[in-house]
């Protein structure tokens, strides 16, 4: 049985950005854990998730794929040594890691998608001049893009899409 980690933020993760992929794993016979920097999570609008792990007790070597939930609650991650740490490791490893909405600005941060095509939440105009300053070519446009192992979704209305497409990677 392949195992997906889902890391949330603390507060104000996008709710539907975890609760749709997470159906589509589980439907799909994966196991889904989750992690964060605290034992709950509490989304934006209120959906509570107790969280198996910490983000410092990830062991990579546990799971077959990452999926970083969005929200304006993922940007606390922007400057988080530890989940950069832990996403290079999922890279290094040749394993898929997935981002949607806001949390694909973390990955563009960490200069992992430099180079790359990326897609985020582009609401106000903000993550297209994000990414192209920091060496990314933006496709907020599209709903998935894959860039080698790193696949992101620009929104709410990407997560069936994104999660297929991460399922499709791992069978």
């Amino acid at each position: 049985m392949k195992t997906i980690l889902m890391v949330l933020a603390e507060q104000k993760f996008r709710d539907i950005e975890y609760i749709t992929p997470r159906a589509f794993f589980e439907q799909a016979g994966m196991l889904v854990v989750t992690s964060s920097t605290a034992k709950m999570s509490v989304g934006r609008f209120g959906y509570k998730v107790s969280n198996q792990l910490l983000n410092s007790e990830i062991n990579v070597a546990d799971y077959d794929a990452l999926f970083i939930v969005g929200g304006i609650g993922s940007l606390q991650y922007l400057e988080d040594d530890t989940l950069k740490d832990v996403t290079k490791q999922f890279l290094a490893q040749l394993k898929p890691v997935a981002a949607i909405c806001a949390a694909p600005r973390n990955l563009v941060n960490w200069g992992l998608l430099t180079g790359q095509n990326v897609t985020a939440h582009n609401g106000d105009g903000s993550f297209s001049a994000f990414a192209l300053a920091h060496g990314a070519i933006p496709k907020v446009e599209e709903t998935v893009v894959e860039a080698g192992l790193i696949l992101t979704g620009n929104g709410p209305e990407a997560s069936e899409a994104l999660a297929l497409a991460l399922l499709k990677r791992l069978q």
